[in-house]
């Protein structure tokens, strides 16, 4: 009987110590945030390559957004961009990151009608090593 007094003993302190010390949740906002903008720019450059059109994605410290060209068919000079490219699974442009979560450096990406970026870049999300790259010839997102 001691010494399953003891034994209870021992794991309540632990479970008071040593529990709350464990951030089980760390990282998935970041990593989550750093998948949804990678999948971002991938669906700007394919949209650009779909519909012909110059596709602007703007990346904000706090947030991301999607514009494209209405009336720039392929070959000619960027233009303004004047609609909304709404990204799938939601009725809007634009997303926020989460809570303390930041993507650096903020930039502005056009993607012509053959994918191809205006600047090649390198992204980093914080709490997060690996960076997202675009490529500047060929538009690929990795």
């Amino acid at each position: 009987m001691v010494e399953l007094i003891v034994t209870m003993v021992i794991i309540g302190i632990l479970a008071v110590v040593v529990l709350p010390r464990f951030d089980l949740l760390r990282g998935f906002d970041e990593i989550g945030y750093r998948d949804q903008v990678k999948a971002t720019l991938e669906y700007a450059r394919k949209a650009a390559v779909a519909q012909r059109r110059n596709v602007q994605v703007t990346l904000a410290a706090g947030s991301v957004s999607v514009m494209i060209a209405s009336d720039i068919p392929e070959g000619a000079a960027a233009g303004t961009f004047n609609r909304n490219l709404v990204l799938p699974g939601s009725n809007s442009h634009t997303f926020a990151a989460p809570s303390g979560v930041t993507l650096n450096p903020p930039a502005t990406l056009t993607f012509d009608p053959l994918g191809r970026p205006s600047a090649a870049g390198s992204f980093t999300i914080s709490g997060i090593a690996q960076p997202i790259i675009v490529e500047a010839e060929t538009g690929y997102v990795r």
